[in-house]
């Protein structure tokens, strides 16, 4: 529904073509002015009340007399038919050891985390910050390694860091020895043709409709703001308790921070908004953090909780220790530093200036489950917030941003079907354009990139190396489904995937960063174990024996396996297994050891189920020698081709 509203510089009036861009940021047609979209107090009719937000497709309009409005805000379309979806990256198999029942988020037991567990022994980085600081920033400092380790998975996942990544699809080793090597890749024969725009999940659009973050009762200076649904990601039996399986050091470290903060368990917080101000180079910053429970707590009891009781501008605050608490509704409670108390009190009303985290404010969707908005200069001046060994990957991911980016807004959501990535890039000095050109350039190369040093890496848990050694892939992934959209000052990088990616990107980026940490990236990488002689004939290759261990794998990805494992490229003919009746997800779940080659295809034929039941549409597999290469097709695309099936 099309709405006017009028230019507060030159009263001319002006088109939105919908609602959802109310809030955001536009420029007059006519004078060039730039002011925030809001609806005149006088047209706002009952009916348009009860509109809900949505984004709509910008579609072509005919020239009119009044001036468009240009948001700065990107609009994703939508499209009719959506297409195959792109590869999905699954959990790697369990051990034996390990019982699916007993754990059905793992894809093995709780790893250990031998870097990240110095964030939360006292004995270690954690401990000795303690030591150097006085009793008022004791507890804090828990609260500070939480998002620290926060931000470790936002620069884990979105930017890995250039110093991690493999082959599009490589296979995951057998022997412990080494790391895995380079693999054949499956190519798709639609692949020069795929436009992630299109994918299945991109056409379902933004999972989330809420309003930007705000930063009201913050004070003055916050440089990174990070807001959480602790209750929603902390729910049994959740898509958030899956995730925090995955990361089980971050999750306590989150828990130990609402419990300093607010007293409170993950599960009693709807919403938490957390914002650091820096200080004096060298020291800890300021902790100001805004708590929304699921439930309204009594009031009498939550006053004793919060300490002796002070009126500053006609406003009650509780002292307890050098923080200063206050209660801004029935279920809202907000704390920060005591000497900034009358700051808080202050932003009740009117809200301070974040310098440049405003711009990505009106950009951002309170309703994500996680949002972490910081400026990298930040990070770079303060360093010392970090333990010793998460400074590295932090100047690495800030360095991989380069000098172009003056701020940042990532946040991601999940949902039973989708995972949701959203990173917004702000420039400065150069052209939208121009920084989305180094960006796409610098997102496609890092998987290869992530090659060598993957390779010399050496966990000594075979799951483990398994995670790791399938990282490059899943960033190879990642980058071909992200969709970049430019406004004149950001780059938006939305990348929606299967909501199998959330786990295995958060736990592969993890793992691969705490394995760092004990190698020695100056020896020289190892040479892979001579395996088995592979045939010369690609039907003799067929023939080898093989173990698998499909669980909830993708028909494509298990041909990547198979690839890895007889060194020789599969193709998907995506026409024609689309025009089958089949999908290139379609989950295999078996085992079988010392199994030939072909009868692990014969296999994967029979889990596959097409919609059509017509002969001629069931899977084959041609061989072709001369190229040396494997085809996946249906019988009806091979009689049309001339293609001989290959007697399985």
């Amino acid at each position: 529904m099309s709405i006017l509203i009028h230019c507060p510089h030159c009263g001319r009036e002006l088109k939105l073509p919908d609602r959802s861009l109310l809030g955001r940021k536009g420029k007059c047609g006519k004078c060039q002015h730039t002011f925030i979209l809001q609806e005149n107090s006088t047209q706002t009719s009952e009916s348009e009340k009860s509109v809900v937000r949505e984004q709509e497709p910008p579609t072509p309009r005919p020239k009119e007399k009044t001036p468009p409005i240009v948001p700065e805000s990107p609009v994703f379309p939508n499209f009719a038919e959506p297409p195959i979806p792109p590869t999905a990256v699954t959990p790697a198999p369990a051990p034996a050891s390990v019982p699916v029942e007993d754990a059905p988020f793992a894809a093995f037991s709780p790893p250990d985390f031998a870097a990240l567990e110095q964030q939360a022994d006292t004995s270690g980085a954690a401990g000795r910050l303690r030591e150097l600081h006085s009793k008022s920033r004791r507890q804090r400092n828990r609260v500070l390694m939480a998002l620290a380790a926060i931000a470790v998975v936002a620069a884990g996942i979105v930017l890995v860091s250039s110093r991690s990544a493999a082959p599009p699809l490589p296979s995951a080793p057998k022997s412990s020895e080494n790391s895995p090597a380079d693999a054949p890749p499956v190519t798709d024969r639609d692949e020069e043709e795929f436009d992630p725009t299109e994918t299945e999940y991109a056409l379902r659009g933004s999972p989330t409709t809420g309003r930007p973050i705000q930063l009201q009762y913050i004070p003055f200076g916050t440089q990174v703001v990070i807001n959480l649904h602790p209750a929603e990601l902390w729910k049994s039996a959740s898509l958030g308790e899956e995730l925090r399986f995955c990361v089980p050091p971050i999750a306590q470290l989150v828990e130990s921070t609402l419990r300093d903060l607010f007293q409170r368990p993950p599960d009693q917080v709807d919403e938490l908004l957390i914002c650091l101000i820096p200080g004096p180079r060298g020291s800890l910053p300021d902790v100001a953090a805004v708590a929304h429970l699921t439930e309204e707590p009594q009031r009498s009891r939550l006053i004793e909780q919060l300490g002796e009781r002070i009126e500053v501008e006609n406003q009650s605050i509780y002292i307890s220790g050098e923080r200063a608490y206050m209660i801004a509704g029935p279920k809202t409670l907000v704390v920060c530093p005591k000497n900034q108390a009358d700051e808080m009190v202050k932003a009740i009303t009117d809200r301070h200036p974040a310098e440049q985290i405003d711009p990505l404010l009106p950009l951002t969707d309170h309703d994500r489950q996680v949002t972490l908005i910081l400026t990298p200069v930040t990070f770079q001046l303060h360093e010392a917030w970090f333990p010793e060994n998460v400074r590295p990957l932090i100047k690495q991911a800030i360095d991989w941003l380069g000098d172009d980016v003056e701020s940042l807004a990532w946040s991601f959501h999940l949902t039973p079907e989708l995972f949701y990535s959203d990173l917004v890039l702000r420039n400065k000095k150069v052209a939208g354009k121009k920084l989305e050109r180094t960006v796409r350039s610098r997102l496609g190369r890092l998987a290869s990139e992530l090659v060598p040093l993957i390779q010399q890496m050496n966990p000594t848990e075979a799951g483990k190396r398994m995670v790791i050694g399938r990282l490059p892939a899943m960033v190879e992934v990642f980058s071909l489904a992200t969709i970049f959209r430019t406004a004149p000052h950001h780059v938006q990088l939305v990348t929606p995937l299967p909501d199998r990616a959330a786990p295995n990107l958060f736990l592969g980026s993890l793992l691969a960063w705490d394995e760092s940490t004990r190698t020695d990236f100056t020896k020289a990488r190892p040479m892979p174990p001579e395996g088995p002689m592979i045939p010369a004939r690609v039907a003799d290759r067929l023939k080898m024996t093989i173990d698998v261990d499909f669980r909830a794998t993708p028909f494509s990805e298990a041909f990547a396996y198979l690839s890895s494992e007889i060194k020789t490229p599969i193709e998907l003919d995506g026409d024609a297994i689309k025009a089958g009746g089949f999908t290139k997800n379609i989950k295999q779940t078996f085992q079988q050891q010392g199994a030939r080659v072909q009868d692990v295809i014969v296999k994967i034929f029979e889990e596959s189920k097409g919609m059509d039941v017509n002969p001629e549409k069931k899977l084959v597999i041609i061989v072709d020698e001369k190229q040396q290469r494997l085809l996946v097709t249906t019988l009806a695309a091979a009689n049309r081709r001339g293609l001989s099936p290959f007697d399985l």
